[in-house]
C-alpha cells in the first residue's frame, strides 16, 4: 500500500490528523477490518482496487479493530467490515458486510461526486438560470475530457433539442451507455426528435387526405405533424387509423409513432393510459 497515496493505515493516535482533518479537503472512506475476519479479505482487494481506479476522489484509511478497538466503540461499529465515508469530519454514509466490487462502486458514485458529476451540476445551475450558452459551454468541457459522461450526454442532448438543433443531439443520444440509454429522459429525447420538424402544413394535409381518405402515406405525415405542434390527440387518432386499416403498412410505421407519443408523454400521462387501451383494442381485436 505503500505505493498508493490514496490508501493508509490509521491507528487511533492518528484518526482525528489522517480521518477527520483530511477529510475537510478529501472524502475519507475509513474500512475497519480485521485480520481473521473472512470477509474483510473478500472487501479489502476491493476497496483498494477502486481507491487507485478512481485516483484521489476518496482515500481509504483501514483501521485494524483489533489494534483499535476504542476507534471501533468510539464510532459504534457493530460487526465488521464496516466502512464509514467522511466528508468535512463528519459520517456522510456507510455500509456493513462484504459486498461486490459493483455495489462498493454504486456506493461511491452515489456519494462522492466526479469531476464530471460536479460540472454537470453547474450547468444545470445555469440552465435554471436560462444562461443556455453556458450550460452548453460546460457540458461541452466535461465531454472533451469524459466523452461518455451520460448526464453530460442526455444533459446537451436536451437543450440542443429545445433550441432545435436535433442534428447536433442525435449523435449524442447514440454514445449513451446501456443504462442511460433506456432511461425515461433518453427515450423522451428519442420522440422529440422523431418529430421535431414535423410541424407541416396541417391544413394542406388535411384537405389532401379529404381528397385520398385512403393514402396512409399521407395520413401518417398528418398525424406527425399534428403531434409535431402538439396536438397530441389528433395526431394519435390518426396513427390508430392507419393502424385500424393496415396494421403492418411501413413496416408497423404507425404503432411505432404512437409508442414515441407514449415515450414523450411518459408512461403515467392520462393519455398514454387511453391510448394504449386503444391501441390494444384494435391490435388484438
Amino acid at each position: 500500500m505503500a505505493d498508493c497515496p490514496w490508501i493508509i493505515q490509521v491507528a487511533e493516535a492518528t484518526f482525528d490528523r489522517e480521518v477527520l482533518q483530511r477529510s475537510q479537503q478529501t472524502p475519507v472512506l475509513v474500512d475497519f477490518w480485521a485480520p481473521w475476519c473472512g470477509p474483510c479479505r473478500t472487501l479489502g482487494p476491493i476497496l483498494e482496487k477502486l481507491a487507485r481506479e478512481m485516483e484521489g476522489r476518496f482515500v481509504l484509511a483501514k483501521i485494524n479493530s483489533d489494534e483499535n478497538p476504542r476507534l471501533g466503540q468510539r464510532y459504534n461499529v457493530r460487526g465488521i467490515p464496516t466502512c464509514k465515508l467522511f466528508s468535512k469530519g463528519t459520517i456522510l454514509d456507510e455500509f456493513t458486510g462484504a459486498k461486490p466490487e459493483s455495489a462498493v462502486r454504486q456506493f461511491l458514485d452515489q456519494a462522492i461526486p466526479s469531476d464530471a458529476d460536479r460540472a454537470a451540476v453547474e450547468a444545470e445551475f445555469y440552465v435554471r438560470r436560462g444562461d443556455l450558452d453556458r450550460a452548453i459551454e460546460i457540458y461541452q468541457q466535461v465531454l472533451a475530457e469524459y466523452p461518455n459522461h451520460d448526464v453530460s450526454l442526455l444533459g446537451l442532448a436536451s437543450l440542443l433539442v429545445e433550441l432545435g438543433r436535433g442534428q447536433e443531439a442525435q449523435p449524442l443520444l447514440d454514445r449513451l451507455g446501456t443504462k442511460a440509454a433506456e432511461s425515461q429522459e433518453a427515450k423522451l429525447l428519442r420522440a422529440k426528435l422523431a418529430f421535431s420538424g414535423s410541424e407541416g402544413d396541417v391544413a394542406a394535409l388535411q384537405a389532401q387526405l379529404q381528397q385520398q381518405p385512403h393514402d396512409l402515406t399521407l395520413r401518417l405525415q398528418l398525424g406527425a405533424a399534428l403531434v409535431g405542434c402538439d396536438r397530441l390527440v389528433e395526431g394519435m387518432e390518426q396513427f390508430l387509423e392507419v393502424i385500424r386499416c393496415d396494421r403492418s403498412f411501413q413496416d408497423g410505421a404507425a404503432r411505432k409513432s404512437l409508442l414515441q407519443v407514449f415515450d414523450m408523454l411518459g408512461p403515467t400521462h392520462p393519455l398514454v393510459m387511453q391510448y394504449r387501451s386503444k391501441l390494444s383494442s384494435i391490435w388484438f381485436s
